[in-house]
């Protein structure tokens, strides 16, 4: 399917539109030759040019309308209400609906501070949480999914009236809706995206936070890895469980093999994958330095803090585990941009788009210097380091330019490639495989019996000790039960808590990190090695059954025994 822009009257035509229709709609038709020759630009799909014939090409199949309106609607953006946000709401992580009883999926690190929200004297974050039953389901303030109902192209509308005047008239039309106008290619492309929010959401059941967390710091973005990262949440309406009997995915618990073709649907949150060479040169030399250095800092004084009490430890634990996140997803960008070979995939992907721009003049004159103005413009911020006010100005001036980029970019290439993530939905293929790593090969599944290993082999000390129900549980679980798995899905940050399904669309993963390789992928995709992680649902299931008494849960999900 591909995106075609609404027809626009000669005398007001763009020559952005001009070149669209004149010389590269059928860029878009050529979906399999664009996804293969500019595969640095990932795999994040938007569901209205979802690129079928690349997936036919690649996979030999492709999914119907029906099928992606299904997934589509299955899936979820969990977020928090937030006035001081334009929509009102914080976004922050992915979910989807995995029963018709509206129980959603999700990460335990992407509620974590739902958990400090109504745990009160309880140390939920700590040991985790199981309801048994409706009532005893906790409503969680200010938690909220939206569902995205409806998408529409109004870049044509933009241009003529501006965005808030096509939020304004989306809201008196639909007003029981969110709308939200969506910027892809940088400005290239406009959507208006309208979601059902629901925010009556309640806690279902979350495991021990270091089951979710095993390995701490130094395993995070790392495999092979062990890793009970999940959540359930559940949408309530009226006062009673959400039906989402006709949108929903199904359950898989013995998972996808090796090789199989999975999809990821999430909120990937912000790629710059249309940077430029000098912006990326930029952040390489002084960004990320300079980020990294506050980064230490901050933790440093907070671990310090954290250990004048228990009760400051408790306070602090959340959010320390946090910015401990955030300082390895920081550290792996700046990594990223350290690798040759990343930087010279950057530097060809930019000479071709250049290449392409400068063989059109009308393209040519619009839009050709701007890399070069991008460029002068990292040298001035170098120059006005410390000058916040000189800096809020260049990066204003950067912007326009970038948006420039963008709208070449679209011109040349239309929606036979993905745009930047942008914290709205996206579809990702990719099949699941393992990757050389340390001079020998990770295998696609860690199992059950390398979590016990690895507590035994670091002598149960932290961040590598199980919770004492694990260990007292050591010898009824089946130690075969397949735990994490990877695949070559390109996620970033966001689509955290994002299902992964299969073609039959029964939920085969639930997304939760990548390795450190996959932190490049912000600026240039590359699945060589670059891995997804994703908790198995088999683990899932072994540990409901036979660690948190969830039963029940573990029988919903199966749809097992009918309606809870």
């Amino acid at each position: 399917m591909q995106t075609t822009l609404a027809p626009v009257a000669p005398k007001r035509r763009s020559l952005l539109a001009r070149a669209l229709g004149a010389l590269f709609l059928g860029a878009a038709a050529a979906t399999p030759l664009s996804a293969q020759a500019h595969k640095e630009l990932g795999r994040m799909w938007t569901f209205e040019a979802a690129p079928l014939g690349w997936f036919q090409q690649a996979y030999d199949w492709q999914p119907t309308q029906e099928w992606l309106d299904h997934a589509r609607m299955s899936s979820l953006r969990l977020g928090r209400k937030d006035e001081a946000r334009p929509d009102g709401y914080a976004w922050f992580c992915s979910a989807s609906f995995v029963t018709p009883h509206g129980l959603i999926m999700t990460n335990h690190h992407c509620s974590r501070d739902f958990l400090v929200a109504v745990q009160g004297e309880n140390d939920w974050l700590k040991d985790g949480y199981y309801a048994g039953a409706y009532e005893k389901e906790i409503k969680i303030p200010g938690g909220v999914v939206s569902q995205l109902v409806s998408q529409r192209d109004v870049t044509k509308d933009v241009a003529e009236h501006g965005s808030p005047a096509v939020l304004a008239e989306a809201k008196k039309q639909q007003p029981d809706l969110l709308h939200q106008v969506i910027a892809l290619y940088q400005g290239g492309n406009y959507q208006l995206y309208s979601f059902k929010v629901y925010s009556d959401l309640r806690l279902v059941c979350a495991p021990h936070g270091q089951s979710a967390h095993f390995g701490g710091d130094p395993d995070n973005f790392c495999f092979p890895r062990w890793g009970l990262d999940f959540t359930f949440l559940r949408a309530y309406e009226n006062d009673q469980p959400a039906d989402t009997s006709k949108h929903c995915f199904a359950w898989k618990t013995e998972g996808a093999k090796e090789g199989d073709l999975v999809f990821v649907t999430g909120n990937p949150g912000r790629t710059g994958r249309l940077q430029t060479y000098a912006q990326c040169e930029y952040l390489r030399d002084y960004f990320y330095p300079g980020q990294l250095k506050a980064i230490h800092q901050m933790l440093d004084k907070m671990n310090v803090d954290a250990k004048e009490s228990p009760a400051k430890e408790k306070e602090l634990r959340a959010r320390i585990l946090q910015i401990e996140n955030q300082r390895k997803a920081m550290q792996g960008y700046y990594d990223g941009l350290q690798n040759p070979r990343i930087l010279a995939i950057k530097q060809k992907a930019e000479s071709e788009l250049r290449a392409a721009v400068a063989k059109n003049d009308e393209l040519q004159q619009k839009y050709g210097d701007a890399w070069d103005k991008i460029a002068e413009l990292q040298k001035a911020k170098i120059e006005a380091t410390g000058n916040r006010s000189k800096l809020m100005e260049l990066q204003k001036e950067e912007g326009e330019q970038q948006k420039r980029i963008g709208e070449a970019c679209f011109a040349v290439y239309g929606t036979s490639i993905p745009p930047d993530a942008t914290m709205s939905l996206r579809i990702s293929d990719g099949v699941v495989k393992g990757y050389a790593m340390n001079g020998t090969l990770a295998p696609y599944f860690t199992s059950l019996y390398g979590l016990f290993a690895r507590h035994h082999e670091f002598g149960g000390v932290h961040p590598f000790d199980l919770p004492q129900a694990w260990l007292d549980a050591e010898k009824k679980l089946d130690l075969k039960t397949p735990f994490n798995f990877v695949a070559t899905c390109d996620i970033i940050g966001g689509n955290s808590g994002s299902p992964m399904i299969d073609k039959d669309q029964n939920v085969v993963g639930l997304i939760f990190d990548g390795n450190i390789e996959m932190l490049g992928n912000n600026y240039v995709f590359d699945d060589e090695v670059s891995r997804t992680v994703s908790v198995h649902p088999a683990i899932i299931v072994e540990a409901l059954r036979k660690i948190y008494g969830a039963g029940k849960l573990a029988d919903e999900l199966e749809r097992k025994g009918g309606k809870k």
